[in-house]
């Protein structure tokens, strides 16, 4: 196996791991950590609101679920600007933009333990076929996204200043040296990889990247003491920056979702009514007619465990009567002997 071959491996595998854990029980919030709700949507925003700067285009059919797997900074960055964990805000500002958009529905991912691995998860009996695990309290996700800072702040055309460095914890602090009332110019850059959680598949990678332009701004005394997500910073001509790649990254989310269907979950069926997990607040609405399908077979490449091929069985169609914020029930038409079972997928028919 060359090089390369291992490479590509080793990446599918982490791609297909998160994929396997895109439903976990929510564990007890730490410190400073966004609300969320006992299946894992977050209901409160993280950082303050006011992080989108442009309209989100509409995702046709239901709400989909997403989760930022991970927001980091790459090597290119942590050697210019050090151990900064300005990731943990950007990925703040971007949990809050996605939730500002209306277009989605957002799960706690970045302070749960570590994913596990997919054949572990298996063996326990927790991974539902298509969006992963499936048990309890939990809610399926459709994509994850995954971002990465390459570039973030400004270039003092006279000085060779480097915001934030000697900084921590997504805090603006300790900038070195100092400009005053003189031309700044700089820029926010990150990379944003759109991940299928049903195939594992990389949807699309994009770099954005926003120029900062001020004239007349202080770094000592415009950004010392700023965090990351606050309404001070969004007003500076950094944050102004951010809020736009921001923007840019939830605008392209939208358009890759539209190619994913959207799917949920029966939850129950006792025999004449059968229950689903999505509501009100996924657009599901009274009158809809859905489908029901259990997954046959799976077929994954031996190589890299990326999903090829999913062969499903047509169990009914459900017609729904009854409609809460995150449950719904309706009749079961069966269009096979088979009974529908807690599980089984429910899509768009």
């Amino acid at each position: 196996m060359t090089q390369c071959q291992v490479r590509l491996r080793s990446v599918c595998g982490w791609i297909a791991a998160a994929a396997a854990a895109a439903v976990l029980v929510l564990m007890p919030l730490e410190s400073g950590a966004q609300g969320a709700s006992d299946d894992g949507i977050i209901t409160q925003m993280p950082a303050e609101p006011g992080v989108l700067t442009g309209k989100v285009p509409t995702v046709k059919g239901p709400k989909r679920v997403v989760a930022v797997a991970r927001f980091d900074a790459v090597g290119s960055f942590t050697a210019v600007y050090g151990n900064w964990d300005v990731g943990g805000g950007l990925e703040a500002m971007l949990i809050t933009a996605l939730m500002e958009s209306g277009r989605f529905i957002v799960v706690e991912r970045a302070h749960i333990q570590p994913i596990l691995a997919e054949q572990q998860m298996k063996q326990s009996g927790l991974v539902n076929p298509t969006t992963g695990p499936a048990a309890g309290n939990i809610t399926g996700v459709h994509a994850f996204i995954i971002g990465s800072v390459t570039s973030f702040g400004a270039n003092d055309k006279g000085g060779g200043v480097s915001l934030g460095a000697g900084g921590s914890g997504g805090v603006l602090g300790g900038v070195v040296g100092g400009l005053s009332q003189q031309s700044q110019s700089g820029k926010v850059t990150i990379e944003m990889r759109y991940v299928n959680a049903t195939t594992s598949q990389i949807m699309d990678t994009v770099t954005i990247s926003e120029e900062i332009e001020s004239s007349s701004w202080s770094l000592n005394a415009g950004y010392k003491g700023v965090s990351l997500g606050t309404n001070k910073f969004y007003n500076t001509p950094l944050g102004e920056a951010t809020r736009r790649a921001i923007t840019r990254a939830v605008q392209q989310l939208a358009t890759e979702l539209n190619d994913v269907p959207w799917s949920g979950l029966v939850v129950d069926f006792d025999g004449t009514e059968l229950y689903i997990n999505a509501g009100k607040s996924s657009g599901i609405k009274a009158g809809d007619k859905l489908l029901i399908e259990r997954i046959a077979k799976t077929l994954t490449d031996p190589a890299t465990g990326e999903v090829l091929k999913i062969t499903k069985q047509k169990v009914g169609l459900v017609t729904l009567t009854s409609v809460e914020e995150r449950i719904s029930s309706g009749s079961f038409k069966p269009l096979d002997i088979t009974q529908p079972q807690r599980g089984d997928l429910v899509s768009l028919q």
